[in-house]
């Protein structure tokens, strides 16, 4: 046997209390507490849920233009981090061919001061030749000035007496010549 509200599609049986009955009283009762509770949730939902919700994505908002700011300062870095890096590696090849023409240079300079010390050394070692040749050659003429010298004396000595100038250096310059062969 089924029952209508109180007992619809719920049959009686034996030592259950009437459940159904004690929950569901009566109809305009239970219609009332269904719309209580809708304008409750209605009411709670427009003064609590939408400004929850507001401030919810007012927060989501926040942190997402927080985290747009911090990765587009970490590009900024990363971007500022490839420029140094950029630069150092230009510092680098900068010192390096500073260093590449210094060596250069100071090669350059190396070679010059040899190149002068050698020539200077050549000019000395002319110098000295060419005072050593007129050195020689004024020996030489000393000498024969002094051999001529002792030929007139010892021509003189031998002759006992003075041959004119003319035939004495005539003499001398047969005798020198055949010295100097």
């Amino acid at each position: 046997m089924f029952y209508t509200f109180n007992g619809v599609f719920f049959g009686r049986t034996q030592g259950v209390p009437d459940i159904v009955s004690a929950l569901f009283p009566n109809l305009p009762n239970f219609i009332a507490h269904v719309l209580a509770t809708i304008v409750l949730v209605v009411i709670l939902s427009e003064l609590v849920y939408k400004p929850f919700r507001q401030a919810v994505d007012k927060q989501r908002d926040k942190i997402n233009e927080i985290l747009s700011d911090a990765i587009e300062k970490q590009s900024q870095a990363n971007t500022q981090i490839q420029q140094a890096n950029l630069l150092l590696e230009d510092a680098k090849t900068e010192s390096l061919s500073i260093i590449k023409t210094a060596k250069i240079d100071a090669e350059a300079q190396k070679n010059q001061i040899l190149n002068s010390a050698t020539t200077q050394a050549r000019n000395i070692q002319n110098q000295a030749k060419t005072s050593i040749a007129q050195e020689r050659l004024k020996a030489e003429s000393e000498i024969k000035q002094t051999i001529v010298n002792l030929a007139f004396d010892a021509a003189e000595k031998i002759l006992n007496k003075e041959i004119d100038k003319q035939t004495n250096k005539q003499l001398i310059d047969e005798f020198i010549d055949n010295l100097d062969q």
